[in-house]
């Protein structure tokens, strides 16, 4: 994992490098970090190649939103934890969808530090898994952390990803489904209707809702199991944000 730690305050910079390569003795050698002094020099970098950055809200002229904000544009798989002051600071971050994680400075001590990075590396790996099959002679292999749902239509099966794009392959429905069941984010709402739930964004009575305003029936009669498989899910995720 490459780490960049963003900050201009001399003292917190080398705390949480100290709390990093303390993190790295005991448990990944593998990890790299560096040091920036503010946000247009690590807009000056090779920034793209970072998965997680540490970023100070309040910076010289450019703050840590608005350069977490231009690093998203380059690279959005990067995760952001902010550095603040006030626990208030946060929610411009958070309308943002910019916000993987915070650390409040008063309270920065390595066993925080711990739980962001195992929590990161956990996420990275999800981020890292593909969905692999054969259209006719084409293979194909995409992230599933870029799928928002599939959907069974004719003699074709649909993906339509993140960005909005849709996508169509000559491959089974069911052959998708079988090789993505043991991928608990994935959800089978209907016959021929498979959604990624980190993308649905309102659950009513009878459907669900998702990021590009899609909506998409809930099965009547497996709504029970349905809903449960639903709340269980987005009770993991809430219970790992906590942590």
């Amino acid at each position: 994992m490459h780490i960049a730690l963003v900050e201009d305050c001399v003292s917190d910079a080398e705390a949480l490098s100290a709390f990093l390569t303390q993190y790295k003795e005991l448990h990944s050698p593998e990890l790299r970090f560096a040091r920036y002094d503010s946000g247009e020099a690590f807009l000056a970098s090779s920034f793209e190649k970072y998965h997680l950055v540490f970023m100070d809200i309040y910076m010289g002229q450019m703050d840590g939103i608005e350069t977490a904000r231009r690093i998203l544009e380059k690279n959005a798989d990067c995760l952001i934890v902010f550095l603040t002051a006030s626990r208030e600071d946060i929610w411009r971050a958070v309308k943002l969808h910019v916000c993987f994680d915070y650390i409040e400075k008063a309270s920065l001590n390595y066993k925080k530090v711990e739980e962001v990075l195992n929590a990161a590396w956990k996420k990275l790996r999800l981020q890292a898994r593909v969905l692999e099959f054969y259209s006719g002679k084409q293979k194909v292999r995409l992230p599933l952390s870029k799928i928002q749902y599939l959907v069974s239509r004719d003699k074709y099966t649909f993906l339509i990803l993140e960005n909005g794009q849709e996508l169509r392959y000559r491959v089974t429905f069911s052959s998708l489904h079988a090789t993505l069941q043991k991928e608990t984010r994935f959800l089978l709402c209907n016959r021929g209707i498979l959604l990624n739930m980190d993308f649905i964004t309102k659950a009513t009575r009878d459907t669900f809702i998702m990021a590009d305003n899609k909506s998409f029936p809930i099965h009547k009669r497996n709504h029970v199991d349905i809903m449960q498989k639903f709340n269980h899910y987005q009770f993991e995720k809430l219970s790992e944000q906590e942590v």
